[in-house]
């Protein structure tokens, strides 16, 4: 099989691009940046870079930027597409932005899609299309009448009905990640939001009692999490296989919610996080107690507020089409213990660590 793959050069991208080689698929690969797409290309395997081809186009232009010609050339070529681009920014100012990429974008892809005659089209989503529930299924939410935290989570919403709409025209599945972290085995992550966001701000805050410790002792330095909450922290592998698995085994009009069945708490990730950095003064505390604050621990807790929406809420996300796919595939539900977690922060400080130069 041949698969157009949006988003490719991105963090799950380049893993769902590695998996699909491994498993004999050519991979057309729709760029825009023509130098970014050599460098990204410049890093991966030889095995890999063999079977990536490089399709220039803008999913913000009719039919992803394709002209008539290039279209005719790959119709009969491409079977399938994995659409993993989205545009990630929480920011309001942005909100036409977001949308024009994540949702007009997808309709473009899905025209191109139908002119290509594919055969079937997955979606990669996110599982916060929910909005601001505690309690996620695996059907199409009606965005109308959610409360969404951000235009993310509401472009992508709208962008999976745009998806289901095509179910009649070729086999399409939606598949919905939570907080997609480092691979499991080795830690190793390109991303910097989610939690890499929390912890590039314990890496400052450590930064700062090291240099308050010159002239006094700091007892403490807290940051503000629910102890007792449970995050849905995902290995990128572990999408990654489940969204090149789906190529071939899931069912039409279906939706996954690739989240983690047994989510740790976040005071397991604190904890994780302050053993991983040797950072023993850290504490945690809940939003009933931010009075505890100093000046400092508020400015530094500000840039964190984005993600409070994410990582002081328990979510019961259900999976039973998930672990359907999985049993499919022959394949384990993730077990995330503390060791892996470890295996994430060591991933994160070993990559901040490495010399500017490399």
């Amino acid at each position: 099989m041949n698969v157009l793959l949006t988003g490719a050069t991105g963090f799950l991208g380049t893993i769902i691009t590695n998996r699909l080689a491994e498993k004999g698929y050519e991979i057309y690969a729709l760029i825009r940046n023509e130098t970014k797409a050599k460098d990204w290309l410049d890093t991966l395997s030889l095995n890999t870079k063999k079977a990536v081809h490089f399709v220039y186009g803008d999913l913000l232009k009719p039919s992803g930027g394709l002209t008539d010609k290039r279209i005719n050339e790959l119709t009969g070529k491409i079977d399938s597409v994995i659409h993993s681009a989205a545009y990630l920014s929480f920011d309001d100012n942005e909100r036409e932005t977001v949308f024009q990429i994540n949702r007009q974008g997808t309709k473009e892809l899905l025209k191109l899609a139908e002119k290509l005659d594919i055969s079937t089209f997955l979606h990669v989503s996110t599982a916060y299309t929910l909005g601001r529930g505690k309690e996620g299924f695996e059907a199409l939410y009606q965005p109308e009448n959610r409360e969404f935290v951000n235009a993310y989570e509401e472009s992508k919403c709208y962008a999976e009905h745009d998806v289901m709409s095509y179910q009649e025209k070729f086999h399409v599945a939606v598949l919905r990640p939570a907080i997609i972290v480092g691979n499991s085995e080795t830690g190793d992550a390109d991303s910097t939001f989610g939690l890499y966001g929390v912890m590039r701000a314990v890496e400052l805050m450590k930064r700062h009692v090291q240099k308050k410790q010159r002239n006094s002792k700091l007892d403490s330095f807290k940051i503000v999490v629910s102890d007792e909450e449970k995050t849905h922290l995902v290995p990128v592998d572990y999408v990654a296989e489940i969204v090149t698995g789906a190529l071939t085994k899931s069912v039409n009009g279906s939706v996954y919610n690739v989240t983690n069945p047994y989510p740790p708490t976040n005071g397991m990730i604190m904890s994780a996080i302050r053993d991983g950095f040797d950072f023993q003064e850290l504490e945690w505390v809940s939003f009933d107690q931010t009075e505890q604050l100093t000046k400092l621990e508020q400015k530094m807790n500000e840039p964190l507020a984005v993600f409070e929406p994410y990582l002081n809420r328990t979510i019961d996300f259900s999976e039973k089409n998930t672990r359907a796919l999985l049993d499919r595939l022959q394949l384990n539900s993730l077990a995330m213990d503390r060791a892996m977690l470890d295996r994430i922060v060591a991933g994160f400080r070993h990559r901040n660590e490495q010399p500017e130069h490399v």
